[in-house]
């Protein structure tokens, strides 16, 4: 392996990192909204568990990046700024669960899915099938969660037209393909999707998994 695809891997581990580091605070703000507006007990303990998941994501990517780069590297000090529950109304929460768990997480479920079943590093593998398995479970939360919200009274109709406004817009979504990379079957077997194989997993998934999920969430109207 070549130097410049070695810092490839060790950036493209410690980018996921980050991520995963970033996913804890979300899901302990998650947990709260869920503990203000009263919802279900098995919502939060999916909630509070899906955190400790992106703990452990975090901790092994950033060995992973480590590895990769030689040097020990870690997470810095997370910004958290401003109202740190935003806004409690069902309608807004129903919304961004939608985009960042319904359609966001799915999609990072089949995208883990996808290096994992590209790799062949032993240790990416470890790492892959565990992110792998959780991700699927945070998006199965997501979608538990809007159902709720659709069966809450008396903000059905504003809630099932904000979903339906934002499950309508992804599966809509033209995913731009970019042009092949040289370094694919090196990054691929160290778990890194290039962003062409990303791009094809997003158009695939939105197609067969979002859509057929978005249509037995709510009958369809206007989409496809």
């Amino acid at each position: 392996m070549n130097e410049a695809v070695r810092r490839r891997l060790a950036d493209g581990w410690l980018q996921a990192a980050l991520a995963e580091h970033a996913s804890i605070a979300s899901f302990a703000r998650f947990t709260l909204q869920l503990l203000a507006i009263g919802a279900p007990a098995d919502l939060v303990f999916a909630a509070q568990r899906a955190g400790l998941d992106e703990v452990d994501h975090a901790r092994r990517s950033f060995r992973l990046a480590s590895r990769y780069a030689g040097t020990p590297l870690g997470p810095g000090p997370l910004p958290l700024h401003g109202d740190l529950l935003g806004p409690l109304d069902l309608a807004a929460l129903a919304e961004a669960a939608t985009r960042e768990g319904c359609v966001g997480e799915t999609l990072s479920a089949l995208e883990a899915a996808e290096a994992l079943a590209g790799a062949t590093d032993p240790e990416v593998r470890e790492v892959l099938t565990a992110i792998a398995a959780d991700e699927a479970r945070h998006a199965e939360l997501s979608w538990a969660f809007v159902r709720w919200c659709l069966g809450v009274a008396p903000v059905q109709d504003a809630v099932r037209d904000v979903v339906r406004r934002v499950l309508d817009g992804a599966v809509a979504a033209q995913v731009p393909v970019p042009p092949a990379d040289p370094d694919e079957a090196t990054l691929r077997a160290h778990g890194r999707l290039t962003d062409r194989c990303r791009a094809r997993v997003h158009a695939r998934g939105l197609v067969e998994v979002v859509g057929p999920a978005a249509r037995a969430l709510i009958p369809p109207a206007r989409l496809p």
